[in-house]
């Protein structure tokens, strides 16, 4: 008959320990930077006040204070590790939300970088995961002894 044209099937071999220092060094700076901005929202929370009233929004001094907080806390999950794909998802818009709110709404390139910089680990650690370094890991290995027992 004809000869049929194949692709060569390529093999990954992926170094375990190598993928979870690496999503651990991504989860680590990432959580960190998140940590860094919420707490310079809660330090100068007026002007993060007032810039979130000047641009709109709604029940200016609760949401202040709930997207600053929700940042800090999202951050801490992801230095730990522990829900690593739920903070990934939620962190992503929230971030962006602060980001404006902090920088009072004014975009230029530098703003539109660091949220770019900012977005491409947090949709890492959505897609790929926390690793073995974290408490998702821990939290799964309780689970599947207690599921295999017996």
């Amino acid at each position: 008959m004809g000869k049929q044209d194949t692709a060569p099937v390529l093999h990954c071999n992926i170094d375990e320990k190598a993928f979870s220092k690496a999503m651990f060094l991504c989860r680590f700076f990432t959580g960190l930077a998140m940590v860094y901005f919420a707490l310079g929202s809660l330090f100068y929370w007026r002007e993060f006040l007032v810039n979130t009233a000047a641009l709109g929004f709604p029940f200016a001094v609760p949401l202040a204070f709930f997207m600053a907080a929700a940042e800090l806390f999202l951050g801490l999950f992801l230095l730990l590790g522990w829900h690593t794909r739920l903070s990934a998802l939620a962190a992503l818009p929230l971030t962006l939300i602060c980001a404006i709110i902090f920088f009072a709404g004014d975009y230029n390139k530098a703003f539109v970088a660091l949220c770019l910089l900012l977005c491409a680990p947090l949709c890492t650690l959505l897609l790929l995961g926390p690793g073995i370094i974290s408490l998702d890991y821990k939290r799964s290995q309780r689970a599947a002894r207690r599921f295999f027992r017996g």
